[in-house]
């Protein structure tokens, strides 16, 4: 890092956050984006819309490869230069789709697209690692999640006016010059936070060693209490997501045009947690703040389901969305807390246990919200009880597996 990095009073300057947050709203605006475009495509392309949405699936499995191999590749390299190379594979898969005329090379560079994708943002969990600890890792992390949450409501838009101008193939230029911005912000303004020293003593281990980070994660038995916990809340949401269209426009009869509004009602609460949660921080630890947050998701989807199996095939709309919204709401005092407890472990591999805590949320909460769809039986049923059992599950894993009640101690963290 540069000696005037740090302001007068030793700490990161404020423009950081938002220069993570940006980089890290790389992967919800290139998945949701192009979401309008699906049906225009496929079109294009003169196959089923089904065939397209394959590459949504192959982004978002491409971007947990990218993550699991860019957060060692971080640590045995340095951020920038995996941000860099990260950045080049997104920006060239970008613009080799723009001359794409079937689907199969749709998916698979949607799948190389992800890679880079993956690279370039895992290192903003591993920079805030770098840089913070404790209260003030996690109020950075929830700055990083505002964005997060944000990104997904605005990309739709951007994706639909870009359409009104052009064809599909707007939307993957306006990708190429986003990338193209974080190029700038990476070479340009973002610091490297992995010393010479450290960079040359992982780089005369083997290749081998590079994954034996994620060895050593799997040994800590606190902080896979932390990571399982989070992947379990990260399940509830990907269960809401996947089941959304069938609950409000199937269920409850709600028309398209006011779908959107339902579904952002939810991401609008989560917003308004995060911005809580980084008020809290100035009195509580991330720890009880993630108690707290996780006990009120069970609480919530306990009444989900209460209200579900009370009403039956009368529920009222309101009587879903409250408890809904409060479920969806907690996890932005979860996700911060639970991100900023799990890296406390691991100062000195911090790009490795980033890169699984994100590859993590992608699969566990993918899988748990496939299940759920897998026993569909047209009511609402299975959806409230996949909710409450992930919520449990989260909350007995951070009790009694991570012990969030004790304090982190300094010989817990791994070397």
């Amino acid at each position: 890092m540069p000696p005037n990095f740090f302001d007068a009073d030793g700490k990161p300057p404020r423009w950081l956050a938002p220069c993570l947050a940006a980089l890290v709203a790389l992967t919800p605006f290139a998945i949701d984006t192009y979401l309008p475009a699906i049906p225009a495509m496929a079109v294009a392309l003169g196959v089923e819309v089904a065939q397209v949405q394959h590459s949504v699936s192959s982004y978002l499995l491409g971007f947990a490869v990218g993550q699991i191999f860019g957060g060692p590749l971080s640590d045995r390299w340095g951020r920038i230069l995996v941000g860099t190379i990260g950045l080049s594979i997104f920006i060239v898969s970008s613009m080799l789709i723009l001359f794409t005329n079937n689907v199969e090379a749709l998916v698979a560079l949607r799948f190389c697209q992800a890679v880079g994708g993956g690279f370039a943002t895992v290192i903003c969990g591993a920079i805030v690692r770098d840089l913070y600890h404790g209260r003030e890792a996690a109020r950075i992390m929830s700055m990083i999640a505002t964005m997060m949450l944000i990104a997904p409501m605005v990309a739709p838009v951007i994706g639909a006016t870009l359409l009104t101008f052009g064809d599909w193939h707007a939307i993957f230029i306006f990708l190429v010059v986003y990338g193209l911005l974080m190029m700038v912000l990476v070479r340009g303004i973002l610091p490297e936070t992995v010393s010479r020293f450290r960079r040359a003593k992982r780089q005369r281990q083997s290749r081998r060693s590079m994954l034996q980070g994620y060895a050593q994660i799997f040994r800590c038995r606190r902080a896979l209490g932390f990571l399982f916990g989070q992947a379990f809340v990260s399940g509830c949401m990907f269960i809401y997501i996947t089941t959304a269209p069938f609950v409000f426009m199937e269920h409850f009869g709600v028309s398209s045009q006011n779908f959107p509004i339902l579904f952002g009602s939810c991401v609008l609460g989560l917003v308004i947690l995060v911005q809580l949660n980084i008020r809290l921080l100035k009195v509580f630890e991330p720890r009880q703040i993630l108690l707290v947050g996780i006990s009120l998701q069970a609480v919530s989807c306990l009444l989900l389901l209460a209200s579900t199996l009370y009403f039956g095939g009368e529920q009222p709309l309101l009587a879903w969305m409250i408890p809904l919204v409060m479920a969806m709401g907690a996890i932005g005092i979860i996700t911060p807390n639970s991100a900023a407890c799990y890296l406390e472990f691991f100062p000195n591999i911090s790009g490795t246990a980033n890169a699984l805590y994100g590859a993590s949320l992608f699969i566990f909460g993918g899988v748990l919200g496939g299940a759920v769809n897998a026993v569909h039986t047209g009511t609402l049923v299975p959806i409230a009880v996949g909710m409450l059992c992930c919520s449990a599950a989260a909350l007995c894993l951070v009790l009694f597996v991570a012990r969030a009640r004790q304090p982190i101690g300094i010989e817990e963290r791994v070397k």
